[in-house]
């Protein structure tokens, strides 16, 4: 009897203080800036606010930056805070950044980095393929915003209805894919454009040589075909090694010599 009622009381004990908390919690909000998104350039800063309304008291904050606490100065917790992120990286596009009430984490607002940068495009490249032989050529366009690509072959724009090819892009490579290569119509150099709407077009020069189509030498089957005959022939030498020791004996011996016509002088 006295078990049971300790636990009623412990019971009702968390029940008041959940209530006590909600409490304290109504009509409290946290409120970041900028809000939802924050748009920047890579390698720039961006300063990220927080605070806390509807509070009679002061309230300690925190921020996370995806699942993982950020560390903060005492005097950068209480109602107010801000958080600088510098030097943006690629790896911060995306990323989540949320403040809270420590106290009640349910209580948050959150905004996600968007940061702006350009593919990494630019140089030249020499690619040599085999006549009929599938191949591709290709450039990396990972960018924010998306780009856009187009190819151009000798300074003119490919058809890909008519010149055998197949265009392949995703979000990191644009693949133009050469489903036969021909020297007459695939030579040349290729220009792959990435247009941004941020960063204006950017190229990269690929340079293409065709050459005649090289027989691949079957080395698998061959090693194979080798190791077959090998057994055969060991098996049948084997099957015959009687004989073969019968003959062998018959050579080695032979007759004594005969000398009585010889004469000495």
């Amino acid at each position: 009897m006295v078990a049971t009622t300790a636990a009623q009381m412990k019971r009702v004990s968390c029940l008041i203080l959940l209530s006590c908390l909600c409490h304290l919690t109504a009509g409290v909000t946290v409120q970041v800036s900028p809000q939802e998104e924050a748009v920047a350039h890579l390698g720039s800063t961006v300063t990220l606010s927080c605070e806390v309304q509807n509070s009679d008291s002061e309230e300690e904050l925190q921020w996370s930056r995806n699942s993982g606490l950020v560390d903060l100065q005492e005097g950068n917790r209480l109602s107010q805070s801000h958080l600088c992120v510098q030097n943006l990286t690629r790896d911060d596009h995306q990323v989540k950044f949320t403040c809270q009430l420590k106290r009640n984490v349910s209580v948050s607002s959150s905004v996600k980095m968007s940061v702006l940068y350009p593919p990494i495009l630019s140089g030249e490249e020499n690619v040599t393929m085999e006549e009929t032989r599938e191949s591709e050529i290709s450039c990396p366009v990972q960018a924010n915003p998306q780009v856009t690509v187009s190819w151009l072959r000798n300074g003119v724009a490919v058809d890909l209805l008519k010149e055998g090819y197949t265009l392949y892009q995703d979000s990191s490579v644009a693949k133009l894919i050469i489903t036969k290569p021909d020297r007459e119509q695939h030579q040349g150099t290729f220009t792959c454009i990435a247009e941004s709407s941020v960063f204006g077009n950017m190229t990269k020069l690929i340079h293409v040589k065709v050459v005649d189509k090289t027989m691949a030498f079957p080395l698998g089957p061959l090693i194979a075909g080798c190791v077959v005959i090998l057994c055969t022939v060991l098996l049948a030498v084997l099957s015959k090694w009687s004989q073969i020791a019968k003959c062998c004996k018959y050579k080695v011996m032979k007759a004594p010599r005969d000398n009585t016509h010889l004469s000495q002088h």
